[in-house]
């Protein structure tokens, strides 16, 4: 019961706690700030960073969790050599991918880039990049680490950063279940690019951010024909193709996968 409490209980308390924390601004002040409506992740992110240092100093016993993430040589860590080649890295698989979508004549130009949202492009990116690496390859990793070995950590976070993602309901079970497929070979390629470059979190950021910013990009510029063989490009989603759904993005994560395993420097680091 000590166990069950210990690694399960007190987890989802502070994340339910966080969520509804987070909430509350959208609670009491909606009513005459109705643009705070759909906002509430901004809240909840907040707080889940003002209270990760001292969780991570209780639970995981890091002092310095800022420090070894990276975040107090936040110049530095962008300018590295890891950092800029993980995000030409997203680049060149998107920019492949978008080829294979012109080739085909799946999309289309609709005229040219709509610069008024290369703000909102850049703050996606950055905000999705940040937030989900803290709270899975971060926060939940770091807390399954505490009771299963790590092999099962990576699995059982890359199972649930799947999970997380709806299903959606006016989509083919196909569809949704490549859709799973390929978040979950998502998660174990960025939680193996941490292990790599353990503790500092920067390249797994650069990675997701990239693969969100630039999908974000070619969206703001290319729209989809017609039908199109969704098992091999991946489904459509918020008017735009997601790659990870496809069996193209799919292969690709299988071989960054494999890639980021045979390269594997700080494994030995972890029970």
């Amino acid at each position: 019961m000590n166990l069950l409490f210990k690694y399960l209980v007190i987890p989802i308390s502070f994340a339910g706690i966080i969520y509804i924390l987070g909430n509350l601004p959208i609670l009491f002040f909606s009513s005459f700030l109705p643009s705070l409506i759909g906002k509430e992740y901004i809240f909840i992110f907040i707080l889940f960073v003002l209270f990760l240092k001292i969780w991570a100093k209780k639970r995981w016993n890091q002092k310095k969790i800022w420090k070894d993430l990276g975040f107090t040589k936040f110049e530095k860590n962008i300018c590295n050599d890891c950092f800029k080649k993980e995000l030409f890295k997203s680049f060149l698989i998107i920019l492949f991918w978008v080829l294979l979508l012109m080739f085909g004549e799946i999309v289309r130009f609709q005229g040219g880039i709509n610069y008024g949202i290369l703000f909102d492009i850049l703050f996606t990116s950055i905000f999705v990049g940040v937030a989900e690496e803290l709270l899975f390859r971060v926060w939940l990793f770091e807390e399954l680490k505490l009771f299963l070995n790590t092999n099962k950590a990576i699995f059982l976070q890359s199972i649930l950063f799947s999970m997380v993602h709806p299903y959606n309901f006016g989509e083919s079970f196909t569809a949704n279940i490549l859709m799973k497929i390929g978040l979950l070979l998502l998660g174990i390629y960025l939680n193996l690019l941490r292990i790599n470059n353990y503790p500092n979190i920067f390249p797994s950021i650069a990675f997701h951010g990239g693969i969100v910013g630039y999908i974000f990009l070619a969206k703001s510029f290319l729209q989809v024909q017609g039908n199109y063989p969704f098992v091999i490009y991946g489904n459509q989603y918020d008017n735009f193709i997601n790659p990870v759904s496809g069996l193209i993005g799919i292969f690709t994560l299988i071989i960054l996968n494999f890639y980021q395993i045979k390269n594997l420097k700080n494994y030995s680091k972890f029970g």
